[in-house]
């Protein structure tokens, strides 16, 4: 076979490389969002009079729910968007937000392809579902970015991104206001000038 090679587009030093601290309040914050999410999804349910007892997410297609008044069918759909739901949030906040998702935004760090000028919704997709491989094994997938050059997690290298820190917003310059000259009043034409 002959194989074609493929070139980074970020070839110049344009990126900082995002610091292991950094990803991992990202993870924090990231994952902490989806368990509101959780939560957000329970109490929709306690209002339309479904009570989720047990919600057990061990995997994509490892979840246990127990949801009173609801059919078999529903829960048997209900598994597979919780199992999803993690996949689902990362795809779209990555693919709609550029490479960014809550916590990313507020670390400061966006996801970028390596060989594409915008991470496309497949690229986004992929590493989504990394996060899944990175995490098994006692997270070994995740621990590979400390001692990888890139700091590439085995989600980054699945979905061909890196991880950046981006700079902080220059603040304005706020120039100061000349004073003002006092305005004098010139002599009205209707009145007399006294003398």
């Amino acid at each position: 076979m002959n194989y074609t090679s493929r070139h980074e587009i970020h070839t110049s030093n344009e990126f900082v490389l995002a610091s292991i601290k950094r990803r991992f309040f990202n993870f924090i914050i990231d994952w902490t969002v989806l368990v509101l999410i959780y939560f957000m999804i329970i109490l929709v349910f306690s209002l339309f009079g479904m009570n989720l007892s047990k919600i057990d997410v061990k995997g994509i297609f490892e979840v246990d729910l127990d949801i009173s008044n609801a059919s078999h069918s529903f829960v048997t759909v209900m598994k597979v968007f919780f199992g999803l739901l993690p996949a689902i949030y990362f795809t779209v906040s990555f693919y709609f937000f550029h490479g960014r998702s809550v916590g990313k935004y507020f670390c400061r760090l966006r996801v970028v392809s390596l060989y594409h000028k915008r991470i496309g919704l497949w690229h986004c997709f992929e590493r989504s579902l990394g996060y899944f491989a990175s995490g098994l094994e006692f997270g070994f997938g995740y621990i590979q970015a400390i001692w990888n050059p890139n700091r590439m997690s085995l989600h980054d290298k699945i979905g061909e991104t890196i991880v950046v820190k981006l700079p902080k917003k220059l603040k304005r310059e706020i120039k100061p206001v000349k004073k003002a000259l006092p305005v004098t009043k010139e002599p009205d034409k209707t009145e007399p000038a006294h003398s």
